[in-house]
């Protein structure tokens, strides 16, 4: 229909891995595979609103450097193990000639996760069921003298399961932190310039385990040429 578009999506993916002796530590060569889906529906309403609706799979793999880097582990005896993470998303946004403003709930889920091991450095792919689930906020305001200001605000939780089938907060040092940002910006035909500040809030795990919140600011000027787009930006003013 004009109103309804539905998206879907098949990859395979295939990822050798080839590695020399280094150290004392054998060399070797390995594969692994993945097969990755999504599908989408987006609801136009013709007045500025739009609604989707998606589900997708996304694939991480531990740098082989670190998986590989210690005693006892071989590359041609220990494939590299591939964390798949699936997410379902629901999602509503507005654009019009001011004002772009969007809002999306998620909820991603694994049955993999990576440790860190803190004597060699090193980590290890484990089995266990980890979610991340959150909601995710977006606006801009546009006025007619090229000047725009906005934020986006993204408020997660990530949790792990325990050994008595119950969840709880997941380790800080693999956790995800919630987030805001505010800018201010001008804009006025082919140069553009932004000032934003970036907050990462406070987080604690059930380990007493603590990361502190900061806060960045940042710029960024721009300008469009003939030949493209140059920016040149201070990160962390």
């Amino acid at each position: 229909t004009p109103a309804l578009k539905l998206t879907g999506g098949l990859r395979r993916q295939q990822t050798d891995v080839a590695v020399e002796e280094f150290k004392g530590i054998p060399g070797g060569k390995n594969d692994y595979q993945s097969t990755l889906g999504n599908l989408s529906a987006l609801y136009d309403y013709r007045n500025g609103h739009q609604n989707w609706l998606r589900f997708s799979q996304g694939v991480e793999v531990p740098d082989p450097a670190k998986y590989y880097g210690r005693a006892g582990v071989t590359v041609a005896a220990n494939p590299l193990s591939a964390i798949a993470t699936d997410q379902v998303e629901l999602g509503w946004r507005f654009g019009d000639r001011r004002w772009t403003t969007q809002a999306a709930l998620y909820y991603a889920w694994s049955d993999k996760a990576l440790e860190f091991n803190s004597a060699d450095l090193s980590i290890d792919v484990i089995d266990q069921r980890k979610r991340d689930y959150g909601l995710e906020l977006a606006s801009t305001r546009r006025f007619d003298n090229g000047v725009e200001v906005g934020g986006t605000l993204h408020q997660v939780r990530s949790e792990q399961k325990n050994d008595a089938g119950e969840w709880e907060k997941r380790d800080a040092r693999y956790a995800s932190l919630s987030s805001a940002t505010a800018f201010a910006g001008w804009r006025a035909g082919p140069r553009a310039v932004r000032l934003q500040a970036n907050h990462a809030f406070d987080l604690n795990d059930d380990g007493n385990r603590q990361i502190d919140g900061y806060t960045t600011v940042d710029t960024v000027l721009s300008q469009q040429t003939r030949i493209g787009r140059f920016a040149f930006g201070v990160q962390n003013l």
